[in-house]
């Protein structure tokens, strides 16, 4: 005969839920802080080059 499944207890499954949501939180986080960071770099790198194209007419 096999022993019964273990059963979580309701405060460690809600650990579990909260660790796991946390982890998607901060993945999402660091996804939007380097989308930015992406968009940072691209606009400085355009002003400079429209900076230069309008010293050269």
């Amino acid at each position: 005969m096999q022993p019964p499944p273990r059963k979580v207890k309701p405060a460690q499954e809600v650990k579990l839920r909260f660790l796991e949501q946390l982890s998607i939180l901060q993945t999402r986080q660091q996804r939007e802080a380097d989308l930015l960071e992406d968009i940072r770099s691209y606009s400085k790198q355009r002003a400079a080059i429209e900076r230069e194209y309008g010293q050269l007419g």
